[in-house]
Order: structure tokens, then sequence, then C-alpha cells
């Protein structure tokens, strides 16, 4: 399928605006089935995120590799407290995660 600007959008759970990304980057949580999918994974409710929607408008910004590491470190801190029991609190949400960041290291984005 593709959005309004052209660009060539693949009809998966990655790309549908019911995900939440809360979640471990290795699968998604459908907001639609209350479960935790593949973003490989289809089904007949999927529709087109926002972010695929505007993809190809111009209008994006490039985020910092330091940011996206750092959402990488926090969630696999996260999981591995789950995994080996320590989880006492749910896990941050983006906005958390963007915020901390940027508390230290000003904005997510690279300055043009």
């Amino acid at each position: 399928m593709r959005n309004q600007y052209g660009v060539e959008v693949k009809e998966f759970c990655a790309s549908c605006k019911h995900k939440d990304l809360t979640r471990l980057i290795s699968s998604r949580f459908c907001l639609q089935h209350h479960k935790s999918v593949k973003p490989q994974g289809h089904c007949k409710q999927w529709a087109m995120s926002e972010q695929m929607e505007a993809a190809g408008s111009g209008r994006g910004k490039v985020k910092k590799k330091a940011y996206l590491k750092y959402v990488l470190a926090v969630r696999e801190d996260e999981s591995l407290a789950d995994q080996l029991g320590l989880s006492q609190f749910p896990h941050k949400t983006l906005e958390q995660i963007r915020q901390d960041f940027e508390q230290k290291n000003g904005s997510i984005y690279i300055e043009p």
C-alpha cells in the first residue's frame, strides 16, 4: 500500500496504528487484540500509523544515534530485570525515556 506521498508501506504490525511502542523492540503490543505480536505479523484490522502516513512529507526529523542507543539500553535493562524477576516497577514510556535523555543531553534530534 502507498501513503499519500507515494511511499510504499508494508501492511504489518510494525507499520500499524494499533501497535504500542512501549514494549521490547523484538515484539509489539497490539491495542486492538490486547496481546503481544511480532513486528512482521499482520491482521485484518491493520491501519496505517501516523508516522507511516507522514513518511515522504519532508516534515520529519532525524533522531540522534546517542538517543536511539539510550532507548535500546533502557529497554535491555528492563528486559534483563524482567528475566531475573527484579522488575518492581512498570517499564518507562517512550515519553519518560525521552524526557530523561533531554534533561541530560538536550534535544533527541540532530540539528540541521
